[in-house]
């Protein structure tokens, strides 16, 4: 079975969209996720414009939780993680500690025994003066 690191970013509702747009973006944010993972980060043609310093590192793809390889890493914007929570065995969360609008949520339970916390930090970003990432672990 596959086995992928997918990075999303939150508010403190779990909110990940108001009207079919990202809520915020942070280029301090991205930089820490670049420098997380190791090898490319499949995101959707949606997502690319926030990479744009690191094109390198990038893969767009139509579906980037489905055309993820095995030990790859994604980031997704207003995507369905449960279809896929099967392939998750690493969530890298990043919480903008703000309340957002929001008509779409993230639509896994973080906190859930399915998934284990193992690391929790803070850190200024660009345009939010904390942001919290925490990664999850799939518990076995």
């Amino acid at each position: 079975m596959r086995k992928i690191t997918v990075a999303v970013t939150v508010d403190e509702r779990m909110g990940i969209a108001f009207n079919k747009r990202r809520q915020s973006r942070d280029r301090i944010l991205i930089n820490d996720l670049v420098d997380t993972v190791v090898g490319k980060i499949y995101v959707s043609e949606y997502s690319l414009p926030i990479f744009e310093e690191y094109k390198d590192r990038i893969v767009v793809a139509d579906d980037p939780l489905r055309e993820c390889p095995d030990g790859g890493c994604c980031f997704v914007e207003m995507t369905e993680l449960m279809p896929y929570i099967d392939d998750i065995s690493t969530l890298i969360v990043y919480n903008w500690n703000r309340h957002y609008p929001a008509d779409k949520t993230l639509d896994i339970d973080i906190k859930s025994s399915i998934f284990t916390l193992v690391s929790s930090t803070e850190f200024i970003g660009s345009s939010h003066e904390k942001i919290t990432k925490e990664i999850y672990i799939k518990a076995l």
